[in-house]
């Protein structure tokens, strides 16, 4: 079953081309990386699938539903994301179970009742994904990568069909990252695991889970497909439009390095 599926899709906004020709099938239980240097369009393509904008041309279906012919908002509830949009609204003394409680809510806040089966609730999330240490701690005590993994906690406490996140290692330090991107790989062994999107221009961050990539330039998908078809030399080149080398980090992460030419 395809949950998101972009056909000859362009977005354009304030006359300016954002999106061009898209098509794209993410199938339930995927895990795709999306490449793409800065200004590539990640964060236009995102919004895109989170239903914020809508399509210039092209045929958009998320989660079953045609942009255009479905609840918007049913749509949106069903997406979990984790990005520094959302970090910022957060009340800072709010405590950490309390922060992943709000994902249930889909607010920055408790607005409705809760007891003590509810934050239970929210602390086995938390636990689930290697953050039980964090339980009892305010959300300003936290370190930048504990305060992601309380996000990511957060955004699984709807049982969302899709996860996405953006930008997830942003801010952290060397340990911080590899020790958030152990802990996004146990997402995939959770039951019922969503469909899960990360973005990233960073390919060293690319694990073992995240078998499908999407490589993004300039609004244009340059390839897309299996891991081990799209981590070639030839189409590396092709995307980043520069010489560069593969080298192997383990048996299923990777660094590229650039070739640069002497000026």
């Amino acid at each position: 079953m395809a949950v998101i599926s972009l056909t000859n899709v362009s977005l354009s906004r304030q006359n300016k081309r954002l999106l061009k020709n898209l098509s794209w099938t993410v199938e339930k239980g995927q895990t795709w990386a999306v490449l793409g240097l800065n200004g590539s369009g990640k964060t236009t393509l995102l919004k895109l699938i989170m239903a914020e904008y809508f399509p210039s041309e092209g045929e958009a279906e998320i989660l079953g539903v045609p942009f255009g012919q479905g609840d918007i908002a049913e749509i949106r509830q069903k997406i979990g994301t984790v990005g520094s949009f959302i970090a910022e609204r957060l009340p800072k003394q709010m405590l950490a179970e309390k922060i992943v409680l709000t994902g249930k809510y889909k607010s920055s806040i408790l607005y409705k009742a809760y007891g003590e089966k509810e934050l239970n609730e929210a602390r086995e999330m938390l636990a689930a994904i290697g953050g039980g240490h964090l339980l009892g701690r305010s959300y300003a005590s936290l370190s930048q990568g504990e305060k992601q993994l309380l996000l990511i906690a957060r955004s699984l406490m709807e049982e969302p069909e899709i996860i996405i996140l953006d930008e997830a290692t942003s801010g952290l330090d060397l340990f911080a990252r590899e020790k958030l991107l152990a802990q996004i790989e146990r997402i995939a062994d959770l039951p019922q695991a969503p469909t899960l999107i990360y973005v990233t221009h960073h390919a060293e961050e690319i694990t073992q889970s995240m078998d499908h990539i999407l490589l993004l330039r300039r609004g244009e998908i340059v390839a897309q497909g299996k891991k081990e078809e799209i981590i070639t030399p030839q189409t590396l080149e092709t995307f980043y439009e520069n010489p560069v080398t593969i080298l192997p980090i383990d048996k299923q992460r990777f660094f590229i390095k650039p070739e640069i030419k002497e000026f």
